[in-house]
């Protein structure tokens, strides 16, 4: 089997990339439309711990090199990412055994942004946001309360600003690695294949 066009040429490796990345922000079923966000929270005794989670990629300015995704503004990740706004993104297409791994800077999107996407928002999508308490809260039973209907307030898209792209392909001619790493406007500053 001949290998894919990408193979054995970065420039290519790099646009596939973020070719996959965008199709996941546009394709509910692509393996690219969940990620796992990973950031630094505390612990029960008050110490640093990784927190690790999935979430909806909902959009990306791959030129930027910008992700965007949604959650509850009262979930204990905002205040994690405001102590700590360094994360790693993680996306794993296990049928064509291509990982991702992004290191980014979170931030809270800008109120225009954010109403606008809130506008976006079906209201099915928006149901996400009725639960009366806090994501985590404890509560006594499975199910949880919702209101009548969901508050704006309670909807922050945040926006991950992209620093480094890790590649990684598993194919049995041979796996491949590179990393690339952008500058603040998103400009690629430097790649190369590593060992996979």
């Amino acid at each position: 089997m001949e290998p894919p066009a990408f193979y054995n040429d970065l420039t290519l490796t790099e646009a596939e990339a973020w070719r996959l990345i965008a199709r996941g922000a546009a394709d509910r079923h692509s393996p690219y439309h969940l990620m796992q966000l990973a950031s630094l929270g505390m612990d029960a005794d008050g110490l640093p711990s990784p927190r690790l989670r999935t979430v909806v990629l909902r959009a990306v300015d791959a030129t930027a090199r910008i992700l965007r995704f949604h959650t509850d503004a009262r979930s204990p990740k905002g205040a994690e990412l405001a102590a700590c706004p360094r994360v790693q993104v993680l996306f794993y297409d296990p049928g064509h055994k291509i990982q991702l791994r992004l290191d980014a800077t979170a931030a809270p999107a800008p109120d225009e942004l954010r109403r606008a996407a809130w506008a976006a928002t079906n209201r099915h999508g928006r149901l996400c946001y009725a639960v009366t308490d806090a994501p985590s809260s404890p509560q006594a039973v499975p199910a949880a309360d919702f209101a009548a209907e969901a508050e704006e307030a309670v909807f922050q898209p945040y926006l991950l600003t992209v620093s480094a792209l890790d590649w990684l392909y598993l194919a049995a001619q041979g796996h491949r690695r590179a990393r690339f790493a952008y500058g603040a406007d998103g400009s690629l500053a430097d790649m190369g294949w590593l060992t996979p």
